[in-house]
């Protein structure tokens, strides 16, 4: 479910059943093209498939973060991650379409505040989707059991 179909006085009746947030990372730095921005958008919404539609009555997709800072990305993220618990979310799973090299991330750093890091190549998107789709609902369902964190 995306957080645009929520209706502020739908919010707490939905509140328990949707208990987890999927915070999109495209992971943009600004020097891209148009080309390769809308690039990174699609590998990312193909990422985004793979759980919303599975999970659809449990998880809410927020706005993209698209443009992360070099350096402090994980604080930045961190203290979004930590504001979305305080809108009420028990878990909040980062998603992103980019590698570790093009995108370092360091679970330390992001303090505890993600609870999940999915991580989907543009490799692993295209040749081996259904692996990706099979990857991404073990660790949810593993999160969501307690069995695997950050």
């Amino acid at each position: 479910m995306k957080f645009s179909d929520i209706q502020e006085t739908q919010w707490e009746e939905l509140r328990p059943y949707l208990d987890t947030c999927l915070l999109p990372v495209t992971g943009l730095r600004g020097t891209e093209t148009p080309w390769q921005a809308t690039s990174e958008l699609e590998r990312l919404r193909d990422a985004l498939d793979l759980l919303e539609i599975p999970f659809k009555g449990r998880t809410v997709t927020y706005p993209a973060i698209h443009f992360v800072p070099s350096g402090s990305g994980e604080t930045f993220l961190g203290e979004t991650c930590a504001g979305l618990k305080e809108a009420g979310f028990r878990y909040v799973v980062i998603v992103t379409a980019k590698s570790e090299e093009e995108l370092v991330l360091n679970p330390d750093e992001l303090g505890g505040k993600a609870d999940l890091l999915l991580r989907f190549t543009p490799d692993e998107l295209r040749q081996s989707a259904s692996d990706a789709k099979r990857r991404a609902a073990e660790e949810v369902m593993a999160l969501w059991s307690g069995r695997q964190t950050l």
